[in-house]
């Protein structure tokens, strides 16, 4: 009981702390939004989809590694274990982030001419380079942070980086001339950069105050090793398979856009529209979805060791049924409401045709990010992305057929039928897994109890 009325704290610090950021943002994206325009935004979009690529060969799959590796040593009170275990995933971050920067080094120029529709020059991609080896350090400590549970550490990281990363593109944006959308992106990717790399400075920080309580040891840390790489490397290829491909699905949307009669510039921008411009809207109010989902994994690995399925069904319904009523009432709200959002967002409602049409969405989208997280917990992240990979293999497949004759809308069809599917397959695996079977009015019943109890 108490593990779980720390976990439920826990997730009301990043509840706090993420509404907090996401707030910011999301008007600071406004702001963003209306200095560059649909268009600006949706050549972003697809810098950042390279990004991303590059970011989830840095990563490797060491975040998740972390957690689960820490997580299991401190379930057996072994502090000492816990401390060789993150110094090792900090020298595979390290390996990784290096490798993943001298490789978007190299391919920079083709990326620029086959994949960006040479709206941009190769520099945006070498400064993304830069940041990239710090991105991964930090997404190990932040593995190591929820680990040990103490998200706090991770919160003030957020934070931070958020914020200075503003600051310093407002400074940009207020003193350079933002016309040319080259040059945008170019101001918007070195904020990133630097925010990133001083981001990681202030958790480092953190992490060597953090571990020095801990004591010294001997162990060569090679068993630690073989069980970091255990659970790396399986997620790091799935991983490139899945990033890889939707990159490529991020890439094609614009192209097929094309086909189907706009204009270079007409597709890059109703692309914005959706995905830089609706979309953020939709995630707003899953803050506290995703606040759930990075605790749930170290706390289900518990369950996994200790082979606890009663309790983990348990926690899974209450965590579920919470889930399902609030995602309902939030996109009840959206679909009420969806001009007066769409007005108090950027000051028109042109975009809100398209919120009304994707509301639904939130709710296969809020549900799959909890299964999904359970799904990682319980040590099945390659059945996670076994099932992300065919996803997108089908969606790339009705992209690549639909787009040209349905346009936009094929896409928001798309959308809906890749997010019930991924769902579908995801909530069958935990099921097979664990049991489970969902009970709503006994999953609420579960939470009003603990809560009421002092």
């Amino acid at each position: 009981m108490h593990r779980i009325k720390v976990f439920i704290v826990n997730t009301i610090i990043l509840v706090i702390t993420t509404f907090l950021i996401r707030s910011i943002s999301i008007f600071f994206d406004i702001y963003i939004a209306n200095k560059i325009g649909s268009e600006g935004i949706g050549l972003f979009n697809l810098i950042m989809s390279v990004y991303f690529f590059a970011l989830t060969i840095a990563n490797s799959g060491i975040s998740l590694a972390s957690t689960r590796v820490v997580a299991e040593e401190l379930s057996l009170n072994n502090k000492t274990g816990a401390k060789i275990a993150i110094k090792k995933c900090l020298a595979y971050s390290i390996f990784f982030g290096i490798f993943a920067a001298v490789l978007l080094i190299l391919l920079a120029p083709m990326i620029c001419t086959t994949l960006l529709h040479n709206k941009v020059s190769t520099s945006v991609l070498y400064i993304i380079s830069i940041s990239l080896p710090f991105s991964s350090m930090s997404s190990a400590i932040c593995g190591y942070f929820i680990g040990v549970k103490k998200v706090i550490k991770n919160s003030i990281y957020d934070i931070f980086s958020v914020l200075s990363k503003i600051v310093i593109i407002f400074l940009l944006f207020k003193y350079l001339n933002t016309s040319n959308l080259d040059f945008a992106c170019f101001i918007l990717i070195i904020a990133n950069s630097i925010s990133e790399i001083l981001s990681f400075i202030l958790l480092y920080i953190l992490y060597k105050f953090d571990i020095k309580f801990i004591g010294e040891f001997r162990n060569n840390g090679s068993e630690y090793l073989k069980r970091i790489l255990s659970i790396s490397l399986p997620v790091a290829i799935t991983s490139y398979i899945r990033s890889g491909l939707s990159t490529i699905k991020q890439l094609l949307i614009p192209l097929r856009l094309e086909k189907h009669g706009m204009t270079c510039d007409q597709s890059i921008q109703s692309y914005g529209l959706i995905i830089g411009i609706t979309m953020p809207l939709l995630l707003f109010p899953g803050i506290i979805i995703n606040s759930i989902s990075s605790l749930l994994i170290p706390e289900f690995a518990r369950y996994e060791i200790k082979q606890d399925f009663k309790k983990m069904c348990e926690v899974i319904n209450m965590i579920f049924s919470s889930c399902i009523i609030y995602s309902v009432i939030v996109c009840l709200i959206y679909i009420i409401f969806h001009k007066n959002i769409a007005f108090l967002a950027y000051k028109n409602t042109d975009i809100s045709s398209y919120i009304l049409l994707l509301s639904p969405l939130m709710i296969f989208m809020y549900l799959d990010h909890i299964v999904d997280a359970i799904l990682k917990g319980i040590d099945k992240q390659v059945s996670v992305m076994y099932c992300n990979i065919i996803d997108l293999f089908t969606s790339i497949f009705l992209i690549y057929t639909l787009i040209p004759v349905y346009g936009l809308y094929g896409y928001i069809f798309i959308l809906y039928f890749s997010e019930i599917f991924n769902f579908s397959i995801s909530i069958y695996q935990l099921h097979s897994t664990t049991g489970f079977n969902l009970n709503i009015k006994l999953g609420l019943l579960s939470l009003f109890n603990i809560l009421k109890r002092k």
